[in-house]
């Protein structure tokens, strides 16, 4: 039951945050303000770790934890030409693959109980199979299991070549903008959310999408090990977080008066 509770202080926490973040940074930010701004007042995440050169606090989100380093070994996942990149731009490099990762954990933290919630309803809505049901009503997933089951294939292929699609136009914006290019910044903004705005704006939301994003990935990572471990849907293990509105019985009566929908009928 502590374990539960914690999960579910996890799942809290990430409702809460996730109302805030933005999905990417904006185009006119094209200068990192790594360059601009420097917090000497840095708080150091384990001290008895040592301080980093390289994480001197000026890069947004660094709170100086990277007691394995990573921060001073270049993978260099990219372009085997590309061997004397310096430490800021593989620093950058990095940022870059954590915000990727983050944005994808902040939309898969949501698709997922999602998906548990309404496949059920939407399977007799649209008179097609309850796929879900065939894994016990948990989402696909290694773990799980399910990741063959009716379109999940398709949906997997789609985004893996949408995000190899955004992969190729990071590699151009990098060469185009050169040692300036500012990690995760494709221009795109349509609501125009930074647009004018100050840099301690700008560095307070690409703060925010940062924590939020990294509160996903740890949030993706709780529900695939909770749903193997408990046998069951996350929103069945949790289900005062993920209670759906159509269960309740004045909506059910709401939408069988106005709409006839029996779909909602649980009886």
């Amino acid at each position: 039951r502590a374990s539960s509770r914690s999960i579910a202080d996890v799942h809290a926490m990430l409702a809460t945050l996730t109302i805030g973040s933005l999905a990417m940074t904006a185009p006119k930010a094209r200068v990192s303000s790594a360059s601009k701004v420097v917090m000497s007042d840095r708080p150091n995440a384990l001290p008895f770790f040592g301080s980093s050169t390289i994480l001197d606090g000026s890069m947004v989100g660094d709170y100086g934890f990277d007691p394995l380093g990573l921060s001073k070994t270049d993978l260099n996942l990219g372009s085997a030409n590309e061997k004397d990149r310096s430490q800021a731009y593989v620093l950058r490099d990095y940022r870059e693959a954590e915000l990727r990762h983050g944005r994808l954990a902040m939309l898969a933290a949501l698709a997922w109980p999602v998906q548990e919630l309404f496949n059920p309803v939407l399977s007799r809505v649209l008179r097609e199979p309850n796929y879900l049901a065939q894994i016990g009503g948990k989402s696909p997933s290694v773990l799980n299991g399910g990741l063959g089951l009716g379109p999940v294939p398709y949906t997997i292929a789609a985004f893996a070549l949408l995000i190899a699609a955004v992969d190729i136009y990071s590699i151009q914006l990098k060469k185009e903008v050169g040692e300036n290019w500012l990690p995760g910044d494709f221009g795109f903004d349509p609501l125009k959310v930074l647009g004018g705005a100050s840099l301690e704006a700008k560095r307070d939301m690409q703060e925010k999408e940062l924590n939020n994003g990294r509160l996903a990935m740890v949030a993706i990572t709780t529900y695939v090990i909770e749903e193997f471990l408990g046998k069951a849907p996350v929103i069945a293990l949790n289900p005062f977080f993920f209670k759906p509105i159509y269960e309740y019985p004045a909506f059910q009566d709401f939408m069988n008066a106005a709409f006839q929908v029996s779909s909602f009928r649980t009886d």
